[in-house]
């Protein structure tokens, strides 16, 4: 009766050791995992909170930084990038994990996200150093009913600057009530010319300064084209021209209330056209959407599209499975909370992206991402370009409002004054 009952003791302690020994290996010790993200607050709202209810061994601490370069020695083990170019130079200096291995590893559905994103994203041999759960992007919103009461096509996709231009000049400068009346609107609200200027320019791959020397040269007769195409629809008043007043009145966007046929604006309008309507009390419009102006080269791609939320694995990190379970958490996350995320973008997983009010919103994504990268403000201080460009609109200016003005003249003076304001900035 003994032996049985040492026998018993002895079956139940060894149970107890195993079940202890496996409560041991499944306890995982707690970590902090640092990151850079411009708001605590915001991170945890997003993403912190469901990260570390998920992970309960994790803390996330985070560090209020816009950008890794604020950080000199010690680097977060989870980067966080607003800008393509950072995040690539960061690539270049050896302190971003290259994440090709570990998502192979993880079998991350890398498949399932856009190429805009992926990309976008990739180092200049390839691979992949960081993701994003999302993408901005932008299209031409048009009002129908103009259109149809002066009897002018609808505008298409994969349409160059020049035809925007040209399908702008159609409408009147004045409504049947005698109000102003644009047949085109950019997303410009400064100096406003000579930005859609440098932005046709940029979409057809043109560069007006040289990074390394701060050299201006518009001589092409590719640029030659747009000077003369943009100064010509401004002097036939096709071209929105009124500039923000951050003293005046809050006006709503002209599409919204009938003072132009066409503008850019970005995804999220789409989302909330019939809202903004509703808000300033004006009449239902019917709306439609085509891609933004496309390069002549290649009618294919757009170069309107940006990434504004990078998450990046710091070489220097001791923590790099946990690392990845932040970043595969992101990007997974935003298919379950899309609406509550919609102010950050389009979702990369272009699967989410449904119809609005049965209006097809393609046009913001179906296009390419361009791979030539010749944004000035990605290269050259902001300051000098601003600088620049104020110069260039007064210059302008006087072109439109003087019809005798020689472009090819005007485009001279621009580069010979122009060069004295920036190197006035050196």
């Amino acid at each position: 009766m003994l032996g049985r009952k040492v026998l018993v003791l002895i079956v139940w302690t060894s149970l107890l050791v195993v079940l202890v020994s496996c409560g041991n290996r499944e306890h995982k010790e707690s970590i902090i995992l640092t990151i850079n993200f411009p708001s605590e607050k915001l991170f945890f709202e997003m993403y912190g909170y469901d990260f570390e209810e998920k992970y309960p061994h994790i803390n996330v601490k985070v560090i209020e930084k816009d950008t890794p370069l604020d950080f000199k020695e010690f680097f977060p083990d989870v980067l966080f990038f607003d800008q393509i170019h950072t995040y690539k130079k960061l690539i270049n200096d050896g302190e971003l994990l290259n994440l090709e291995k570990i998502i192979s590893d993880a079998k991350y559905p890398i498949s399932e996200l856009t190429p805009i994103v992926t990309d976008s994203l990739k180092s200049e041999k390839d691979q992949l150093f960081g993701l994003s759960p999302s993408f901005i992007s932008y299209a031409i919103y048009y009002n129908k009913d103009i259109f149809a009461e002066y009897d002018v096509s609808f505008p298409k996709n994969q349409m160059t600057w020049i035809e925007v231009l040209d399908l702008a000049k159609q409408f009147p400068n004045k409504n049947s009530d005698g109000e102003a009346l644009y047949g085109f609107k950019s997303n410009y609200y400064k100096d406003i010319a000579f930005s859609m200027i440098l932005r046709a320019g940029q979409t057809e791959g043109l560069t007006f300064i040289d990074p390394s020397t701060l050299k201006v040269n518009f001589n092409s007769p590719e640029w030659n084209v747009i000077f003369n195409n943009v100064i010509d629809a401004f002097r036939e008043g096709a071209i929105y021209s009124k500039e923000y007043d951050p003293n005046g009145e809050v006006e709503p966007a002209p599409i919204l209330t009938g003072k132009t046929a066409m503008e850019i604006q970005s995804y999220s309008t789409a989302y909330n056209f019939e809202s903004y309507s509703n808000f300033i009390g004006g009449d239902k419009i019917d709306w439609d959407i085509v891609t933004v102006p496309v390069s002549t080269r290649d009618r294919n791609k757009s170069d309107f599209y940006e990434i504004q939320e990078i998450y990046s694995i710091s070489s220097r990190t001791e923590h790099k499975e946990d690392s990845w379970k932040l970043i595969d958490f992101i990007t997974k996350n935003r298919a379950e909370n899309q609406e509550e995320k919609q102010l950050l973008g389009l979702p990369a997983q272009i699967d989410l992206i449904k119809s609005v009010n049965e209006h097809d919103i393609s046009p913001l994504f179906f296009l390419e991402p361009a791979n030539n990268n010749n944004d000035p403000y990605e290269f050259v201080d902001y300051n000098v370009i601003n600088a620049f460009k104020e110069l260039g609109q007064s210059l302008i200016e006087e072109a439109i409002n003087n019809s005798n003005n020689n472009i090819e003249d005007l485009i001279k003076r621009i580069e010979i004054e122009g060069q004295k304001v920036i190197d006035s900035l050196k």
